[in-house]
């Protein structure tokens, strides 16, 4: 019997240990597919790195390391800002002590390193980074990876108008990108850009055609469309008009989608306007008029209703200038929103991490704790059959008579369990009864809150005759007898929300209860006779009171 608890007591440590420290177990195959999508799919990447809510604790100390790299590289292949993410300082340390094993990773976490240095304006150890980031990918087969350090290198120098340098750079990341068009071509054209930029118009038009032949074989017409497009602006830019409409209509061929047609027409219009040709300007402003408003690009409609509120005050049009004015306003409304809701994710996702990573450490501790007791529990009952044992051997002359006493405490046991169990079913079948009028109510309640007001006036007499036979004629209203039949199925409900939240008002006590019945908002609302309005504040004043989401705390809490 000792060996027994003994062995108990060993196999609770073990799971205590192999079970109790992964708060995620599938976190290391999240990981790896991850890394899988970074390359052609960084949303899906970002998406799976963003389900990782305890990485420091699910994840071995390498894979750890691998996770803060990925998880800079696909906030910034997702156009997220990556000023904050210092954490990749540690994984860049980290692989610079093993360059000789995993060269491509250090190449990664020393240039996402630079990434990091450079949003935060520091261009002296972004530019350091980035060339430690070029001496490391040497090591690798990785043209992919040259190219985008030699890019970043080019948008580095060019932020501070170093120009020449710039070029240098971009043509190196246009050679290693020899077997990937499409970033081929984006290499192509900014070099000439730089060109253009460092007055050399000839050279900047050679690259831009450069780059327009490079795409050529991708045959992604989205590409080909904006790499002749920003050609178009560059020979606007330097008063080459003729060349310019030739380049927009080029554009407006590779690519017939319907946002780009706004844009092509955008383009158009700006540039006949700005030759004063104003038949043809007016027929690209019309047909911007007529495909600007289905685009999804905000930001092209900003820009497309700035240039018509301009075109229409120049022709004395004021009301339809005001109009496009107003209408220009709400896409700049409309990008700030996106970019606060893109914020407010980034808040949320952080204070979710940190929900998890408490309620972990919580489920820990109270894990701890209950290993400690049970322990104690187990000692204290093999001290106690120690201790019974020897008083069995010494008391071996009473053995008939504890036997004796054994058989009547048996048989009163036997008698105490048939009661019990009478009593469990009643109160079973109270329970399903409970259930049952809960069930029935909350349809009954749902069935009127679907009827328009004309079919409740139809049937109201029916539903009079329905009110006496299910709802309790002592209480007040219906939503009244739907909150006691919850409380009366969930006896312990009650207590628990008076006792650990006195402050709730009434109609939050109600809001509460009725939403733990699984009633929807609208439905809360009908019960209650109160608005949506107030249901949705009172659910807020919940969240805040009990915690996020009231509905699982309670849940959760009433299940321990």
């Amino acid at each position: 019997m000792v060996r027994i608890i003994i062995h108990i007591v060993v196999i609770t440590i073990g799971v205590f240990f192999l079970g109790g420290c992964k708060p995620q177990p599938e976190a290391p195959q999240l990981l790896a597919d991850a890394q899988r999508f970074m390359e052609n799919n960084p949303d899906s990447a970002m998406l799976l790195i963003d389900s990782l809510f305890y990485p420091e604790k699910s994840l071995r100390h390498e894979d750890y390391m691998r996770y803060l790299v990925l998880h800079v590289q696909a906030r910034y292949k997702t156009n997220r800002p990556v000023a904050d993410d210092t954490l990749v300082f540690r994984a860049r340390d980290h692989y610079s002590d093993r360059l000789d094993k995993e060269p491509r990773m250090a190449a990664l976490a020393w240039f996402y390193s630079g990434c990091v240095y450079r949003e935060r304006g520091d261009y002296e150890k972004a530019m350091l980074h980035y060339k430690k980031a070029e001496t490391y990918a040497t090591g690798t087969a990785d043209t992919a990876l040259q190219g985008l350090i030699q890019y970043n290198l080019g948008d580095l120098f060019a932020v501070q108008d170093l120009f020449s340098k710039a070029q240098e750079n971009y043509k190196a990341a246009a050679r290693f990108y020899g077997e990937h068009p499409e970033k081929e071509a984006y290499s192509l054209s900014a070099v000439g850009r730089m060109f253009l930029l460092d007055k050399n118009p000839d050279s900047a038009f050679f690259y831009f055609q450069k780059g327009l032949e490079a795409a050529k074989p991708t045959n992604d017409k989205v590409l080909q469309s904006l790499l002749a497009q920003n050609t178009g602006v560059a020979y606007q830019q330097i008063g080459q008009y003729a060349e310019a409409e030739r380049y927009f209509r080029q554009s407006y061929r590779y690519n017939r989608d319907k946002e780009d047609q706004a844009r092509s027409y955008l383009n158009l219009a700006k540039l006949f306007a700005q030759t004063e040709q104003l038949d043809s300007a007016a027929f690209y402003a019309g047909k911007l008029k007529n495909s600007v408003e289905s685009s999804d690009d905000n930001y092209l409609k900003a820009s497309a209703y700035k240039f018509l509120a301009d075109w229409e005050k120049a022709r004395g049009r004021d009301n339809e200038a005001f109009a496009y004015q107003n209408k220009r306003i709400h896409s700049l409304n409309r990008i700030m929103d996106d970019r606060k809701d893109q914020s407010v994710y980034e808040i949320e996702q952080k204070y979710n991490y940190g929900q998890k990573q408490n309620f972990y450490n919580q489920r820990f501790i109270r894990f701890q704790q209950w290993l400690m007791g049970l322990m104690g529990v187990l000692l204290v009952v093999v001290v106690s059959l120690l201790f019974l044992f020897w008083r069995m051997l010494k008391e071996r002359a009473a053995k008939l008579r504890m036997q004796e006493n054994v058989n009547t405490l048996r048989a009163t046991t036997i008698d105490l369990l048939s009661v019990e169990e009478e009593s469990r079913l009643k109160e079973k079948v109270l329970k399903e009864t409970l259930q049952w009028k809960l069930d029935v109510l909350k349809n009954t309640m749902h069935l009127r809150y679907m009827m328009s007001e004309r079919e409740q006036k139809t049937y109201q007499p029916l539903f009079d005759s329905l009110d006496k036979i299910l709802f309790d004629q002592n209480t007040k209203t219906p939503g009244m007898d739907i909150r006691q039949t919850v409380e009366h199925l969930n006896p312990s409900l009650r207590l628990f929300i008076r006792q650990q939240y006195p402050t709730l008002s009434e109609t939050e006590y109600n809001v509460c209860l009725l939403s733990y019945a699984s009633l929807s908002v609208q439905e809360v609302a009908f019960v209650l006779n109160q608005s949506e309005h107030t249901v949705y504040k009172a659910r807020t004043r919940l969240n805040k009171k009990i915690g996020s989401d009231f509905y699982s705390v309670l849940r959760r809490a009433l299940s321990l």
